[in-house]
């Protein structure tokens, strides 16, 4: 049976994709300053910032996804995935697991599949928040394996116009620490998990603000539309911030977190 065209086609522009965004990781990553905690996290308000993104016209690039149960499905931001022609998930320098993909109607989420099953994170969706607790953000920031933490800000409202549009809460965070010699924009951590100190998703990076150093995420009531109950019951595992990045790098060997690639034709 012959081949159809569009399928070698296909799988060559991955494999040139994939060996493009080919990066190394530097592990020396500098542990973040001791948390000052202040109030628990408010209720949603009227009053809540809002904070507006532009979604331009779909074109190739690089996220980041999570397992969020043991049955080949994951989690990514909505505007990763939107748009594009082929979604895979990166299982190598030159592979990648084409992923079939349901986007949230009105959110920055979206939903992948496939017959990959691993391990999936832990979550804490109903626990509650505190002003000046570390978020961990793992994944591939730049197109290449890397973290950052940030300090909780408080609430903010997100409002996505451009090629589709959906409002949400969602929570700010100010960077306080990041993989050591990268500079400039986060992009390509869109779809990573927001892991509390226990090591439990809280969140999916839904945005940034280099100039004023901020990472917005979507709001764990969010998220429970979408990863399992019984996630909240699979064992913790804590965050040394002394050594994040140790955590991120074994996250990212098991393929728990991996990286999304977008191809649009």
């Amino acid at each position: 049976m012959r081949v159809p065209d569009w399928l070698i086609y296909g799988s060559i522009v991955l494999l040139i994709y994939l060996n493009a965004t080919r990066a190394t990781h530097n592990d020396i990553t500098a542990p973040p300053p001791p948390p000052k905690l202040g109030d628990l996290l408010p209720g949603e308000s009227p009053r809540d910032q809002s904070v507006l993104v532009d979604i331009a016209e779909p074109e190739s690039g690089v996220g980041t996804a999570f397992a969020i149960d043991d049955e080949g499905t994951y989690m990514t931001a909505r505007h990763v995935v939107d748009g594009c022609d082929t979604v895979a998930l990166r299982l190598g320098s030159s592979r990648g697991m084409i992923m079939d993909v349901l986007l949230a109607p009105n959110s920055d989420s979206a939903i992948l599949k496939s017959p990959w099953n691993k391990k999936p994170l832990p979550s804490d969706l109903d626990g509650p928040r505190t002003i000046g607790e570390h978020g961990f953000f793992f994944g591939f920031p730049q197109g290449r394996p890397g973290e950052a933490v940030g300090a909780l800000l408080g609430r903010h409202r997100l409002l996505i116009r451009g090629r589709y549009r959906t409002e949400e809460p969602i929570l700010a965070w100010s960077e306080l620490s990041r993989t050591k010699g990268m500079s400039g924009s986060l992009g390509g951590l869109s779809g990573a998990p927001v892991l509390d100190k226990d090591g439990e998703v809280i969140g999916i990076v839904a945005a940034e603000s280099p100039r004023r150093g901020r990472i917005y995420s979507v709001a764990p009531v969010t998220l429970k539309d979408y990863i399992p109950e019984n996630a909240e019951d699979r064992p913790q595992e804590k965050i040394n911030p002394q050594e994040y990045h140790i955590h991120a790098d074994t996250y990212r060997r098991e393929r728990r977190i991996a990286q999304v690639i977008c191809l649009v034709q």
